[in-house]
């Protein structure tokens, strides 16, 4: 796989810890960006260990950290723990090994109403403009340049639709979450029937050898994998996620459990305050570049050069009830879901600045 470093050596019965201490250059320009007149230190700071796969957006979280907007707001992140997949992710957070864990939409609600873990959606970590979504959904192109996902293919073989996957074997990082529920949608849009897919889990590391070497089909890839599977010559079948998502904004979200939420309050609106002030800056070209070398190669195992070549992420202001509306209801109606979500329950009250 070009460009990463050691992509097999993650698995899926582990996970890694890393330290947040980053290059000194990258908090010393960061700290100038931020401004001279932030204002100082909390006189106590509450460590929370955040958990989260290996993304390019995940690095807003070392990032804020070495930058020092984390410690402004009375937070000290800890640790960074990976994991190889959203759904591991938080069966740690809901058993208290991590204190905040990044999530997709679709994996949050699956656990929340299918497994019972008590979450509570405290910020946006990643998502589209709507306008963009809008756009994306009539234009192919315009799709993949919003997208960070996508279905890996060998071009050799018939696979140029999403019906075609039906009957093939495909992998996801983890069962009934995003690649599963957005894949699945796209296939019955398509004409399809997604019951008749074979869906096996590996970790994104190892997907684009396997889809070279035949062990399987197709593969769902988040960035920067997803630039990897054409940059290893590879084809990408389409936009799963612009084939599910509607008007959603964020897709990605900071997730709590109920009872940190209750007896950590503060420590909860630092972290939103923190991570707000980290993603508006990460909506700027600077701010997205330092997010990105705060990710790459450290915690992605991706090389920076080739990092750099995927496209930047959008960072909503806040995560609202639309964001998981949609989502649930085409869950329930594909059979994610046994009964509407309780979207109340799950979302927590949002800081909005």
């Amino acid at each position: 796989m070009q460009g990463a470093k050691n992509p097999g050596r993650t698995d899926v019965s582990s996970f890694k810890r890393k330290s947040v201490a980053l290059v000194g250059t990258i908090g010393v320009f960061a700290a100038a960006l931020i401004g001279a007149n932030a204002s100082p230190a909390a006189a106590a700071e509450t460590n929370i260990r955040v958990g989260t796969v290996a993304i390019n957006a995940m690095g807003q979280v070392p990032w804020g950290q070495s930058s020092g907007v984390f410690k402004k707001n009375g937070v000290n992140i800890s640790e960074i723990v990976l994991f190889p997949a959203p759904p591991p992710t938080l069966a740690a957070l809901a058993a208290g090994k991590i204190d905040m864990a990044y999530g997709p939409s679709i994996a949050i609600i699956n656990a929340f109403a299918n497994s019972g873990m008590a979450l509570k959606i405290v910020a946006p970590a990643d998502g589209y403009k709507r306008s963009e979504l809008a756009a994306a959904k009539k234009d192919p192109a315009q799709a993949a340049k919003l997208d960070d996902t996508g279905v890996c293919v060998d071009p050799a073989k018939a696979i140029t639709r999403w019906k075609d996957l039906a009957g093939k074997t495909v992998a996801v990082p983890a069962r009934k979450t995003q690649g599963e529920v957005t894949i699945a949608q796209a296939v019955v849009k398509d004409g399809g029937n997604p019951g008749t897919i074979n869906w096996v889990t590996m970790p994104f590391g190892t997907m684009i050898d396997s889809v070279k070497s035949g062990k399987v089909d197709a593969a769902f890839t988040v960035e920067p994998f997803t630039g990897l599977c054409t940059a290893s010559g590879l084809k990408n079948v389409g936009s799963p996620g612009i084939q599910f998502f509607d008007i959603e904004n964020a897709i990605g979200m900071w997730v709590t459990t109920a009872d940190f939420a209750a007896k950590n309050p503060q420590a909860v609106l630092g972290f939103q305050k923190s991570i707000r002030e980290i993603q508006q800056f990460g909506n700027t070209p600077k701010g997205w570049d330092l997010i990105l070398q705060s990710a790459n190669p450290t915690y992605t195992e991706v090389d920076l050069a080739t990092a750099r070549k995927a496209n930047p992420s959008y960072f909503p202001n806040t995560v609202t009830a639309l964001d998981l509306r949609g989502p649930a209801d085409k869950m329930l109606a594909l059979g994610y879901l046994t009964k509407p979500l309780d979207i109340k329950g799950l979302l927590y009250k949002q800081y909005r600045g």
